[in-house]
């Protein structure tokens, strides 16, 4: 059984570690750190199955296998020159902290050269198992990339990508989250002031976006031209589609994940 340290306990590493731990059969063994002692007591009591260390230093004597940073970046380097003091010579590090490199995780290993590095990024609905978990390394085996794709499965689906598409797909699965959770509440808002129950608004709309999504994913047809064929002339679908073209949604949209990238470029 692999043993597997999750260090930052935060909102995006207790999903990860929900996503790992749902599945009964994973044949993991996972444990949690955060320096901020309130937060890994609040993960330990709330997620099954979840081991709680000490100290850096209990890796070692907990044996551990794999090590998930998902502490802010500005940590990392720090984080790493501690680990660099232990005996770790062949163990992976899995690092998901924003514009943090490959060759910057692998730097602070002076004395432990032989450690594996891969750079990842998930988003916060691997605690549904709804994530898109990126990866991406320059030295890990074959077979320890399989083990984390598989671990990571648990949470969603894995891409592995190049790591100079990091910036990009931290905009468009990272991030996306937040911007495609404004689009519900402006739509589910908009529902409840018109009279609807939220339950309600949030059941249509839910499956109404998934739905499209979902048809569009599929469909041969180009995305604007299904669009057209949506909008009736003289109907209601293309008054509101009027809006969003005036208003250049579309534009709108790229400038935000144009944005989210430059801050995830390094």
């Amino acid at each position: 059984m692999k043993r597997v340290l999750f260090i930052g306990l935060g909102h995006m590493g207790s999903s990860l570690v929900k996503g790992v731990l749902k599945n009964s059969n994973n044949k993991i063994e996972v444990f949690g750190y955060d320096v901020i002692k309130e937060v890994q007591d609040k993960a330990i009591k709330n997620i099954q199955g979840l081991r709680p260390l000490k100290d850096i230093s209990e890796i070692e004597l907990k044996k551990i296998d794999y090590i998930v940073i998902g502490t802010r970046p500005i940590d990392v380097e720090p984080l790493c020159k501690n680990m660099d003091q232990l005996n770790i010579d062949g163990k992976t590090i899995i690092c998901m902290a924003n514009a943090v490199t490959i060759e910057d995780v692998q730097n602070n290993f002076v004395k432990n050269k032989k450690v594996s590095v891969i750079r990842m990024m998930p988003n916060m609905n691997a605690s549904i198992q709804k994530s898109v978990t990126a990866l991406a390394t320059k030295n890990a085996s074959n077979e320890t990339m399989k083990f984390v794709s598989e671990m990571f499965e648990l949470c969603g689906i894995v891409e592995n990508i190049d790591e100079d598409k990091f910036g990009t797909l931290t905009a468009i699965s990272g991030c996306s989250p937040s911007y495609i959770i404004s689009f519900f509440k402006a739509m589910t808002d908009y529902a409840i002031d018109k009279g609807f129950e939220k339950e309600q608004a949030f059941r249509i709309i839910e499956e109404a976006i998934i739905g499209s999504v979902m048809n569009a994913s599929k469909s041969e047809v180009e995305l604007r031209t299904m669009v057209d064929q949506i909008c009736v002339p003289n109907g209601s679908t293309i008054e509101g589609q009027k809006i969003l073209d005036n208003k250049n949604f579309e534009k709108i949209i790229q400038e935000a994940l144009t944005a989210a990238t430059k801050k995830a470029t390094k």
